[in-house]
C-alpha cells in the first residue's frame, strides 16, 4: 500500500470520527439546552453506529420520559447495547429494570447478572445491590460470605447514601460475624 493510500485512510478515519463525536456533541448541547427531542435525534444516529455512550443515553431519555414517551422496553434495547459493550451505568440501569420488571418479565437471574458485571467494575449501588441478593437469596442461592464481601465493597467504595444503607445491611445482618 502506497503512502498516499495509507494517508487517504487515516484521513477518511479521522473525519469519521469526528463527525461520530460532533453528533455526540450537538446531542448533548441540545440535551443540555432542554432540547430532548434533538438529543435523541442527535445520539440516534451514532448509538445506532455503536457509541456506548449515545446507547446510554438513549436508554435513560426512554426509562425517564424524557423528550419521548417512557418506555421501558426501549430503555431495555438501549441499556443492552451500551452494558454489553461494558457501560457500567447501563449494566446498573438494566439490573434495576430487571429487578422491579419494568420493560421485562421480573427476573433476578438476569437482574443479578447485570449487578455483578457492574459491581466488578466497581459500582458501589450494584455492590449494595448484589450483597442484598445475595443475602436474600435472589438470583441464586443465599451466600452470607459472599454477602458480606460485596456489602463491604459498597461500604469501602466512598458514596456516601450507598455507605449508609451498606452499613445499615452490615449491622442488620451482622456480617462482621461471619
Amino acid at each position: 500500500m502506497s503512502k498516499n493510500h495509507v494517508l487517504l485512510a487515516f484521513l477518511c478515519s479521522f473525519c469519521f470520527t469526528l463527525s461520530v463525536s460532533a453528533d455526540y456533541i450537538d446531542g448533548q448541547r441540545a440535551y443540555a439546552s432542554g432540547d430532548y427531542e434533538g438529543a435523541i435525534l442527535e445520539w440516534t444516529q451514532v448509538a445506532q453506529d455503536g457509541n456506548a455512550r449515545a446507547q446510554y443515553n438513549l436508554g435513560w431519555m426512554h426509562a425517564n420520559g424524557r423528550g419521548i414517551a417512557q418506555d421501558f422496553q426501549e430503555a431495555i434495547k438501549w441499556y443492552t447495547k451500551s452494558a454489553e459493550q461494558g457501560n457500567v451505568n447501563a449494566q446498573y440501569n438494566l439490573g434495576n429494570l430487571y429487578l422491579r420488571g419494568q420493560g421485562a418479565t421480573q427476573n433476578d437471574n438476569l437482574a443479578f447478572s447485570w449487578f455483578i458485571k457492574a459491581a466488578e467494575q466497581g459500582d458501589a449501588p450494584a455492590q449494595y445491590n448484589l450483597g442484598r441478593m445475595y443475602l436474600l437469596g435472589k438470583g441464586g442461592d443465599k451466600n452470607f460470605l459472599e454477602a458480606r464481601f460485596w456489602i463491604k465493597q459498597a461500604l469501602e467504595n466512598n458514596d456516601e447514601y450507598i455507605g449508609a444503607l451498606a452499613q445499615q445491611v452490615w449491622d442488620d445482618y451482622k456480617l462482621g460475624t461471619y
